[in-house]
């Protein structure tokens, strides 16, 4: 019972620095994500194939980071509740909503980041078309990701707004 009383009571100071250090590890893995993993290995056409291709566990680790930095918005969205709730409940469940899509979204966009691991190593039938079409159906699936992760900045942007 005194357990639950010292929860209750924790501080929201504490809430706050935990949150700050949720954040500086979102945006830590967002820079290497983009920066220095797809910023790296997206260019144009077939370089992009070939770079992922002599890449792929900086390609995979740049999709970990991805991962990572959506782990962290779990507990952030949390963080943001228990510190929101007490000056208007509505409006920060509204905000937990609206960040847990955000988060969902941004979790399906790795899928497609999958994508190009998957032709590369062969795991499906080449068969079924044209090996030229390789580079294009890579780009693509890296352009859906890319168009997807927009996407769900609308719903980050419209938690802000609540915020």
């Amino acid at each position: 019972m005194n357990s639950n009383i010292k929860i209750a009571g924790t501080s929201p100071q504490i809430y706050a620095r935990i949150g700050g250090v949720l954040y500086l590890i979102i945006i830590a893995a967002g820079i290497f994500g983009e920066f220095f993993v797809r910023g790296k290995l997206i260019v144009s056409g077939d370089t992009t194939v070939n770079n992922i291709m002599n890449s792929q566990l900086l390609w995979r680790t740049g999709i970990a980071s991805d991962l990572i930095m959506h782990v962290c918005d779990l507990p952030l969205m949390l963080i943001f509740y228990v510190l929101l709730r007490p000056v208007n409940k509505n409006l920060a469940l509204l905000a937990l909503l609206f960040t847990m899509i955000q988060t969902a979204v941004f979790v399906a966009t790795i899928f497609n980041l999958f994508t190009p691991l998957i032709l590369l190593g062969h795991l499906c039938n080449f068969n079924a078309f044209d090996s030229h079409k390789l580079p294009s159906l890579i780009n693509l699936s890296i352009k859906f990701a890319s168009s997807a992760f927009v996407f769900a900045l609308y719903f980050f942007g419209f938690s802000f707004f609540f915020i």
